[in-house]
């Protein structure tokens, strides 16, 4: 290594320049982030990596190179590199004492800027190896970590002691790892350029316990006796009781309307307030769902935005800097959040989705409607709840009407000993599942058909494609009938237009007939007499039957019927394809009025699916085996004939670049639409985008045009382009805008004349 020159000396050198001239000592900086890393990590035990990364992960702002940029008020952002240095030095003075720890931090701090490198590409290449090879010139030498090597070792090591799947846990002990870093980083520089000061909040959770307590007696007092108000509040007080027991996996298996929103939350507060966690996170699979929980969750505690914290994409902040610092970090003591969000953050290899990750520990994480999980992405789910509960000290919560059966996979969930946190006795008929299935299937008129004559004052069918929910729909409306349609062919607004209208008719009891893709069934507070689903898994049938009688308020036991649509085309949906199939095999075995049980369908579609549960991929791997073992890797490795191995295996951003929860490939379109009541919707908020050339006001907007936007397929894209269907001077712009002649009022995006759009 070169000597440094003496304006490389520490104390002379500075970490960052604000717009108004006021600078940051880089020694200031590394030690702030070396604390706030340490303070992070120490939850789960790495607190020497954690500081010891935070030290020297700016140590190339020391370089000559890097002072003369920071100095020059035109120096343009980022354009000397200084991740590498601080990574050379932690490798080579830890590469021939501690392998593992060298590789690990050398990895996050030469990742801090952007996101972690592969430690063994698929290919047999080693980037992470091959960048810390090249020679760097004035690298000063300020590393002090050999003489700390034992107790980096010790802290890995005790790490992988309490993680199930070890080859895993070594790629969620680097992201973990850098999160911390990455977190300390970016909140250091925040708090350096706004002034202000961090103090991590302290939460009230006895204070909540208390309001929760108090608003359920309240309603409990409002409530009509019934079965169903019986089973609510045994409920809510075995979880209330359950809040004592020691951090682990439970679940709450509770049917539909047994109040689990409010149950799991009393049970989350009563643990937070034993243990003395840091918060508590909700996972829940549908937008819909999200706001309905997060109204649920405010109104029972009396707490407001500071407390409850909302992460998902229909949020619209009055401070939009503030809001993202709040949820890239989730630090609130109650986050809400996506299930999309929380997948795609833990398989994230990138900062800005990682950050958050260390503040998954120590904390109460409900998954709401977990049979949602994509089939693909069980063992991965699997083994990120098992870091998460084994090594990170978090209590995980599965909540469903139907649960999957995670814990007998290849790859299982760990439960804790007795993991159900009630039970729930017999449940109060409601409904009655009734197979009405035909050899050759139902037309669209006979099935409008079927609906008219066996449908109730309030009847909910709910089919499998867009395009059934479409032709289903005319159908009955050319018979006389009003329907109310709903699918994602409509964008959030014009969804949450026909939600309110159902639910307007619903609570005045005026005649309603609702045709909805799968959208509708899980969750969703709404209760018709008659429900209609057409075959899918026998999960997604008990779900649907708990938008039936779902109080018992119409006085006796309704209908729930099972149909089948003729010549329907699911080779686009194959989990629901094969739920069907299978659904419908198990009615043929069972006696006549039979029903086949939820453990008994899982048992055969998890069997069914068990080749898909590691995420396959394209090259006929898996995104489990690149985080894990990566033998693929390995074996490219060997035969190309390399020489520099590394000790950890694990390809981190391969595994992003190939990971996803809804298909890519899809655009967002804007579509012209306006319920009346919101100012003139999309168009007035096209014409404001027009108007403005400020960027805070062009992202604000941009932002609220997500409610109006839906997203469509390449095949769909290019039938509306031959169409001649957007705006030319919207996409000049950027910007794809639906011509109005494209966009229903009532089944939203239009593409008669394409059949292709029936299959989907």
């Amino acid at each position: 290594m070169e000597k440094p020159d003496l304006l490389l000396l520490e104390n002379l050198c500075i970490a960052r320049r604000t717009e108004d001239g006021r600078v940051q000592p880089l020694s200031a900086h590394e030690k702030n982030v070396a604390h706030w890393a340490r303070m992070f990590a120490q939850t789960f035990g790495l607190g020497n990596l954690a500081e010891t990364a935070g030290k020297l992960h700016d140590a190339g702002k020391m370089t000559p190179a890097f002072q003369s940029y920071i100095r020059d008020p035109e120096g343009k952002r980022g354009s000397v590199q200084h991740s590498i240095y601080g990574a050379k030095l932690l490798y080579d003075s830890l590469s021939r004492t501690c392998l593992p720890a060298a590789e690990l931090l050398a990895n996050c701090v030469a990742s801090h800027h952007g996101g972690l490198r592969d430690y063994l590409a698929p290919d047999g290449e080693t980037p992470l190896i091959e960048e810390l090879s090249t020679p760097l010139k004035n690298i000063p030498n300020v590393s002090d970590a050999a003489a700390n090597a034992e107790a980096l070792f010790t802290e890995i090591k005790s790490i992988l002691a309490a993680a199930p799947d070890q080859a895993f846990a070594l790629s969620m002990l680097t992201k973990l790892l850098y999160s911390c870093l990455v977190d300390a980083d970016r909140l250091d520089a925040y708090l350096f350029e706004s002034g202000g000061a961090y103090t991590p909040q302290t939460p009230d959770w006895d204070g909540m316990r208390v309001r929760l307590e108090k608003s359920l007696a309240e309603k409990a007092v409002r409530a009509p006796k019934s079965e169903m108000t019986a089973l609510r509040e045994s409920v809510s007080v075995q979880c209330a009781e359950a809040g004592l027991r020691a951090p682990g996996v439970y679940q709450l298996s509770v049917p539909t309307g047994g109040g689990k929103t409010l149950s799991s939350l009393r049970f989350a507060l009563r643990h937070v307030l034993t243990h003395k966690m840091d918060r508590i996170i909700y996972v829940i699979p549908y937008l819909s769902i999200l706001e309905q929980t997060a109204d649920a969750v405010r109104g029972a505690i009396g707490a407001g935005d500071e407390t409850v914290l909302e992460h998902h994409s229909n949020i619209l902040p009055d401070n939009p800097a503030y809001y993202k610092l709040r949820t890239d970090r989730w630090d609130a003591p109650i986050i809400l959040t996506t299930q999309v969000q929380f997948l795609e953050s833990v398989f994230s290899s990138r900062g800005g989705d990682l950050r958050k990750l260390h503040n998954m520990a120590n904390s109460v994480i409900i998954f709401d409607e977990v049979q949602s999980l994509p089939v693909k992405c069980v063992h991965l789910f699997n083994a990120a709840v098992n870091f998460l509960q084994r090594v990170c000290g978090s209590t995980i919560l599965l909540c469903t009407a139907t649960q999957p059966l995670l814990d007998r996979v290849e790859r299982p969930i760990l439960l804790s000993d007795n993991p159900s946190l009630a039970e729930c006795g017999a449940e109060p008929r409601r409904t009655k599942i009734v197979n009405v299935l035909r050899q050759a299937g139902y037309t669209i008129p006979a099935l409008a058909e079927f609906v008219l004559e066996r449908g109730g004052g309030s009847t909910l069918v709910i089919v499998n494609t867009k395009g059934a929910a479409k032709a289903l729909a005319v159908e009955l409306k050319n018979r006389g009938t009003a329907p109310l349609h709903l699918s994602t062919n409509m964008c959030p607004a014009h969804r949450e237009t026909v939600f309110a209208e159902i639910k307007r008719r619903l609570d005045t009891r005026d005649p309603v007939i609702c045709v909805s893709t799968q959208l509708i069934e899980a969750g969703v507070d709404i209760s018709f007499e008659c429900v209609v689903r057409n075959i899918a898994g026998v999960d997604s049938i008990f779900q649907a039957a708990g938008r039936c009688n779902r109080g018992g308020e119409f006085g006796e036991i309704k209908n729930v019927y099972v149909v089948n649509i003729k010549g329907e085309n699911l080779d686009r949906l194959p989990d629901i394809k094969i739920g069907a199939e299978i659904t419908r095999r198990l009615f043929d075995e069972c006696a006549p009025g039979g029903v086949p049980g939820i453990e008994e369908y899982y048992r055969h579609y998890f069997y069914a699916r068990r080749n898909c549960m590691d995420y396959p991929t394209a090259d006929d791997g898996s995104i489990y085996d690149l985080l894990a073992a990566n033998r693929q890797g390995f074996n490219a490795f060997c035969n190309g004939g390399y020489t520099r191995r590394p000790e950890m295996r694990s390809a981190i951003r391969s595994a992003e670049e190939k990971f996803y929860v809804i298909a890519p490939g899809q655009t967002d379109v804007v579509v012209l639409y306006s319920n009346g009541q919101d100012e003139g919707g999309s168009a007035a908020l096209l014409d404001e985008l027009t108007a403005t050339d400020d960027i805070d006001a062009k992202r604000r907007l941009l932002r609220k045009l997500g409610r109006y936007s839906v997203s469509l397929y390449k095949f769909q894209m290019d039938a509306l382009n031959k169409s001649g269907a957007f705006k030319e001077e919207a996409v000049e712009r950027g910007l794809w805008v639906l011509d109005s002649g494209f966009y229903d009022p009532e089944f939203g995006v239009n593409l008669d004349g394409h059949p292709e759009f029936l299959c989907i």
